[in-house]
């Protein structure tokens, strides 16, 4: 079943202290490590900025969501984003998901418990 990546994340100071070199140096090991990652299961869907001038928005800098085959795809991108060191450079907070509809979704919400 087909699940969702969606990446929230922050500078950190040792990213904003690296000179430029250093940068690429660390853009030139994420594409080698996404080099393990299948295409064909693996599709970025979208990256970018967060808007933070829209109601309930969090205070990360940065998205990128990501669609998987299967939940299985979704770990291996994570150990591979993981093994490039990024997390040295960005607090990340992630959230994994299947893919579903709105309906399915809703459903999902009626059915929590009363608390």
């Amino acid at each position: 079943m087909s699940h969702m990546l969606i990446e929230l994340y922050t500078a950190t100071p040792a990213w904003t202290a690296l000179d430029p070199v250093s940068r690429g140096a660390l853009f030139a090991r994420i594409g080698a490590g996404m080099q393990n990652v299948d295409p064909a299961r693996v599709t970025p869907v979208a990256m970018g900025r967060i808007e933070q001038d829209v109601p309930h928005t969090t205070a990360e800098q940065f998205y990128a969501v990501w669609q998987c085959a299967e939940r299985l795809d979704a770990d291996d991108l994570l150990a591979a984003i993981g093994a490039t060191g990024w997390h040295e450079y960005f607090t990340t907070t992630h959230a994994v998901g299947a893919a579903g509809t709105l309906q399915q979704h809703l459903a999902e919400l009626a059915a929590l418990p009363r608390g």
